[in-house]
């Protein structure tokens, strides 16, 4: 009886192993990581109702040596936070207390700040329009490096002064095209987007964020938010890394982004750069902060088409692309199609994707879902694209790659309920064990 139950173990085995022989194991992924310099990461996958595989690898903080953690390492989401914009102004429309079409300006409710495109003012702003990157508000990237700030001091201006000070028909923040042209990514309109929550609500975008949202999805607030004193415990937010080879490395962070004081953790090169915790005054498009459990929860939540948040059909509308696709983005090399914040990727295979990729000095994350939204996967790591250098593309590749591994992964092995990682081998070894010794007594 015992060599059958063995016979029978080991075959078992055998097909899990076999059935799982095109994943990467943690061995993969740590090379991958290490090769191009990101210190750490939290890798998640999940179908609408189980986490199919999560790992934690390297570390939150080089100087204390802290490793990353699923649940404890907060990370600063990056654009990723747009996707919260984006739900919560649904969540606002099933309320019938706002309009997408509607000229934002109704709802702002500042006839002294009005908004509109100075060369286009009959054509409206509108939160579809905010929220699809179709307003034609632009923001040059040298223009966003000073509206990174050390600390909480980002905050010190609200958000309706960080909105009107940049939207405006006096300012030349503003493509040639008049809105509903053209898609072009703006921070700035996001973050117009998310003002326009605010006012309706009549609380700050983040308070109705946790309440509305996060709170909801069973998730604890305590361990979510935006700014530094949020959260009781600094030490756990995940820190921010560069990887310079040279001290010209070093000079271009500090042109750019003097305030920051960014500085290399050792006299030689190659080293680390230590980038210190800072704020981004329009909060909402990218300075969510959470961790890797959270952020999972709430992509369930879209995988579920809104659980107990929103209706199918607000997840339908958000997935949809502005304009049935007719409107090209004034990039034309960019290959991504947006819905209401989050955006369709197509790959170089023809696959497409629907998420949103997040980046900021020291993170890159992206979250993605599979064409039949039944898979998603997130990658969220303190390594860095900012810097224009080789090792960033790299960076983003090595990102991009092992998501699609981890789909190519989950995908053809559906049939499995199981993860690939260390645990599970542990936990089948322990129930043969005690399988062994029951028939041992017997």
């Amino acid at each position: 009886m015992i060599v059958l139950l063995v016979i029978r173990f080991v075959i078992c085995c055998n097909i899990i192993v076999s059935g799982i022989s095109n994943c990467p194991n943690k061995q993969i992924i740590n090379e991958s990581l290490e090769k191009v310099h990101i210190p750490g990461a939290v890798i998640i996958v999940v179908n609408a109702t189980h986490t199919l595989y999560e790992q934690a690898f390297g570390y939150q903080s080089l100087v204390s040596k802290q490793p990353m953690d699923i649940d404890k390492s907060i990370f600063s989401l990056g654009s990723i936070s747009k996707t919260f914009i984006a739900t919560a102004a649904m969540h606002l429309v099933e309320q019938n207390l706002i309009d997408l079409d509607a000229d934002v300006n109704k709802y702002l409710k500042e006839p002294q700040r009005l908004i509109f495109h100075p060369d286009y003012p009959t054509y409206a702003i509108t939160l579809r329009r905010l929220l699809s990157h179709s307003a034609a508000t632009y923001l040059s990237l040298p223009e966003q490096y000073p509206q990174y700030k050390l600390g909480d001091e980002g905050f010190s201006e609200s958000l309706a002064d960080v909105c009107f000070k940049y939207v405006n028909p006096n300012t030349s923040n503003w493509l040639s095209k008049p809105p509903g042209a053209v898609t072009s990514y703006s921070n700035i309109g996001a973050a117009l987007a998310a003002l326009v929550v605010e006012r309706v609500a009549n609380m700050s975008y983040i308070d109705y964020v946790e309440e509305k949202i996060l709170k909801p999805l069973g998730i604890d607030i305590t361990k979510t938010g935006v700014r530094l004193s949020d959260f009781g415990n600094v030490e756990d937010i995940v820190k921010h890394y560069a990887y310079a080879s040279n001290k010209t490395h070093v000079d271009q962070w500090n042109s750019i982004m003097p305030q920051l004081n960014i500085s290399p953790m050792e006299d030689h090169f190659p080293t680390w750069l230590s980038i210190p915790h800072f704020s981004f005054s329009p909060y909402p498009s990218g300075l969510l902060r959470v961790s890797g459990r959270t952020l999972s929860t709430f992509l369930q939540m879209f995988l579920r088409n809104g659980s107990n948040i929103l209706h199918p059909r607000s997840i339908a509308e958000i997935r949809t692309v502005v304009g049935c696709g007719l409107i090209s983005p004034s990039d034309q090399q960019s290959t991504q199609r947006f819905g209401l914040s989050w955006y369709w990727e197509t790959m170089s295979d023809g696959r497409r994707y629907f998420g949103h990729g997040g980046s900021l000095p020291g993170i890159v994350n992206l979250m993605l879902i599979n064409e039949k939204n039944n898979l998603g996967v997130i990658v969220l790591s303190n390594g860095d694209i900012i810097a224009p250098n080789d090792l960033s593309k790299a960076t983003l590749a090595t990102v991009q790659d092992l998501h699609m591994s981890l789909f190519d992964c989950f995908e053809s092995n559906s049939m499995h309920s199981f993860s690939f990682d260390s645990k599970r081998s542990d936990f089948l070894f322990t129930i043969f064990i005690l399988v062994f010794f029951q028939f041992s007594v017997i």
